[in-house]
């Protein structure tokens, strides 16, 4: 079987989700539960930044969000409720209305996985060098910006976290 960029492409994607899986501490937070606290996260922030003032984030807010049914989201929830990373929030005018906000144990567990990925980046851009490092970063937002010109022209509906997502990352 000839070997085409493609196929190198998947290879060498395939080998990095591996090797990702391997490097995961056990008592970290799982990939799913790290987007969902970062969007908890992100809300709130925005709501303060805004003088919002509400005590958390809905959860048909964070299903919009995460591009997630009610009871997908929900589940994770009840799983980071389970773990004492998020606390429910019943308002008081309204008792159907919940919102959910990050605890202590879930802000530190977000600080502390921030903390992780930041040192694993230092440590592998050192690994690059500095000029290699500033190629792939220089290739990945191409590689960004193709990815998501492909997206728009097959699914036209807008993604409205993509960009907060590009200006998140620079």
């Amino acid at each position: 079987m000839e070997k085409t960029i493609t196929h190198e492409f998947l290879v060498i994607m395939n080998k990095l989700r591996r090797v990702m899986k391997m490097n995961h501490p056990k008592n970290a937070v799982h990939q799913g539960e790290f987007m969902m606290l970062g969007a908890i996260h992100s809300c709130m922030e925005e709501k303060r930044e805004n003088h919002i003032e509400e005590p958390g984030v809905k959860v048909s807010e964070l299903s919009e969000i995460l591009h997630s049914t009610k009871p997908a989201t929900s589940k994770m929830l009840s799983a980071l409720e389970e773990k004492d990373y998020i606390e429910r929030i019943s308002d008081k005018k309204d008792r159907r209305v919940v919102y959910i906000r990050l605890s202590a144990n879930g802000e530190k567990k977000m600080k502390e996985a921030f903390n992780r990925m930041h040192k694993f980046a230092d440590r592998t851009i050192s690994r690059l060098g500095e000029e290699d490092a500033m190629d792939l970063i220089r290739i990945l937002n191409k590689f960004y910006d193709a990815v998501y010109e492909e997206m728009m022209e097959n699914n036209p509906k807008p993604c409205d976290s993509s960009d907060q997502d590009k200006t998140d990352m620079e």
